[in-house]
């Protein structure tokens, strides 16, 4: 009775420790992104650092909370890789009915790191929250893309 108590408490421990040994960091960590469906550039970061002549966008992580009426600004910002020097143009996609973003297609220009937008919610835009899809494209070379939150409230 004991040895049955003992592999009762043993035994799901050691399923669940030797759980990561043939899937290291999930059954997908291996595979590569679908750069098509991802919107992410193949070459991605990994360690410290940026590669050369890459970018990534970072993207506001809390959401952006709008009253219906209101108006805020929001700064965007890339991190430069060692030899990437090029201009980055912004864009949002779909946007939630009755939000509006201007400019429409910011760029962030090739000496600068980052851009502020102002979003504006009309007095009758969706209540809820919302996604936005941010797509960040240079000259030459692949996109990248975030998503961002809006949440739009009564006044």
């Amino acid at each position: 009775m004991k040895v049955l108590r003992a592999l009762a408490l043993v035994l799901p421990v050691c399923c669940f420790l030797g759980c990561n040994e043939t899937h290291p960091g999930g059954p997908n960590a291996n595979k590569p992104r679908d750069e098509k469906t991802t919107g992410e550039r193949t070459r991605e970061t990994t360690g410290i650092g940026t590669p050369d002549n890459t970018f990534k966008i970072s993207l506001p992580t809390f959401e952006t909370g709008l009253k219906q009426g209101e108006k805020k600004s929001v700064r965007i910002s890339i991190s430069r890789g060692k030899n990437f020097d090029q201009d980055v143009k912004l864009d949002f996609g779909k946007l939630p009915t009755g939000i509006t973003v201007t400019p429409t297609m910011p760029t962030i220009k090739h000496g600068e790191n980052d851009v502020e937008v102002n979003f504006e919610a009309a007095k009758d835009a969706a209540l809820g929250d919302h996604t936005v899809n941010v797509t960040a494209t240079p000259k030459d070379g692949a996109a990248t893309s975030g998503e961002m939150k809006i949440g739009v409230k009564k006044p």
